[in-house]
């Protein structure tokens, strides 16, 4: 294996460095996007029964206790609980924004080395050619232990390339899958929290008008 490695020569520096990019990626992204880590039961339960309590500080120390980006949301509704459903829902909807961007942060840097990775093995590999041309020109056909190498070089460079570029591909769009997923599930929560907190200002509302 390391003596593959050596026959890639310099391209293989960059190479490796995209996969270990790659790696910490994959490793930090399969870390965040624990389902059950960021869709969090209780503050669900919570949610689910939101509309049939009148005290909102139960949820409101759910999520407290349970930090995360579902929280983040349920709590962004209920600190402008009394306020006209409209700025609720903008609230709603800004924050919702704001987690699902955190939620597939990094995973452009996975699809980036899955896209360059194939191309720089296939730098290498043009880098190899021109080696092996270089030394027919220089003394033609007879030297086969240099012409070997370059050949190797640029085998090695494209092989290397395909290696971390296609399973960075596939876990790339798993991990999309994956995070699409739990931002869908987040998104149908905050439907739940934002009817309900309308229902409550339209009572409310229809309450104020009654008393006077």
């Amino acid at each position: 294996m390391w003596e593959m490695i050596l026959a890639g020569r310099y391209m293989m520096i960059p190479i490796g460095l995209a996969s270990l990019v790659g790696l910490a990626v994959m490793l930090e992204r399969l870390y965040v996007l624990r389902h059950h880590r960021i869709v969090v039961p209780e503050i669900a339960e919570a949610v689910e029964t939101l509309s049939a309590s009148q005290d909102l500080s139960v949820a409101y120390a759910i999520c407290e206790r349970k930090p995360g980006p579902f929280a983040n949301i349920v709590k962004a509704g209920l600190d402008h609980a009394d306020n006209e459903w409209l700025i609720i829902r903008d609230v709603l909807q800004e924050t919702g924004r704001q987690e699902a961007t955190r939620l597939t942060r990094r995973l452009g840097v996975l699809e980036t080395v899955a896209a360059a990775s194939p191309l720089l093995g296939l730098l290498g590999t043009v880098l190899g050619m021109i080696r092996v041309f270089a030394t027919i020109s220089a003394a033609g056909l007879g030297n086969p232990e240099t012409l070997s190498s370059g050949i190797s070089e640029a085998m090695v460079t494209t092989a290397a390339g395909l290696i971390i570029g296609i399973p960075a591909l596939v876990i790339h769009n798993w991990l999309s899958g994956r995070a699409d997923r739990i931002i869908f599930e987040l998104e149908f929560y905050a439907s739940k929290v934002m009817d309900t907190l309308r229902r409550r200002s339209a009572t409310r509302d229809g309450a104020a008008v009654e008393s006077a």
